[in-house]
């Protein structure tokens, strides 16, 4: 049995239960508290596919699929045993199609991470760095994570099924 598998299960699931209560509160929930939602949602899309990634390198049987962090070191693992399988070039082109709804997800992450800083006042001798959260991920909502969260369902089931006959 795959260890990455019950994990990434249980990281879709979690996102799904954060976009349900955002649903549920139709629109009513403070600013904040939606945005809280939405970020905790996209943290769990992007963590159930860096599960994904190890998933498809233990299902390979690579020997460290814990050292799978990209793409790029699954493809580099999986090319080290001679194999080329299509789920990690699906993935692999996903990641770099800017109208891909991959792509379009872990841009929104990396944007997540990003502290905006402006210089407060230049005059002082101390210098004084006025530091704001994260700037504000454009077109984040429900609508979009529940898209992406449907649209990587569809392709982990795909991606299994494949595998399974592997």
């Amino acid at each position: 049995m795959n260890p990455y598998l019950s994990v990434v299960n249980q990281r879709l699931y979690f996102c799904r239960l954060l976009l349900e209560q955002l649903e549920s509160a139709g629109g009513t929930s403070p600013p904040m508290l939606e945005r809280a939602l939405w970020q905790s949602a996209l943290y769990q899309l992007e963590s159930a596919y860096r599960f994904y990634l190890r998933e498809v390198a233990s299902t390979y049987r690579c020997r460290q699929p814990e050292q799978i962090h990209s793409v790029t070191e699954l493809v580099a693992a999986l090319e080290l045993m001679g194999k080329h399988p299509s789920e990690a070039q699906e993935i692999a082109n996903l990641e770099q199609l800017p109208g891909s709804w991959l792509f379009q997800l872990l841009s929104a992450y990396r944007q997540m991470l990003v502290i905006q800083q402006e210089q407060v006042s230049e005059q002082s001798p101390i210098a004084v760095v006025q530091i704001r959260p994260e700037s504000e991920i454009q077109d984040l909502n429900t609508d979009v994570l529940n898209t992406w969260r449907e649209s990587f369902n569809e392709l982990i089931e795909r991606h299994r099924q494949h595998m399974q006959e592997c």
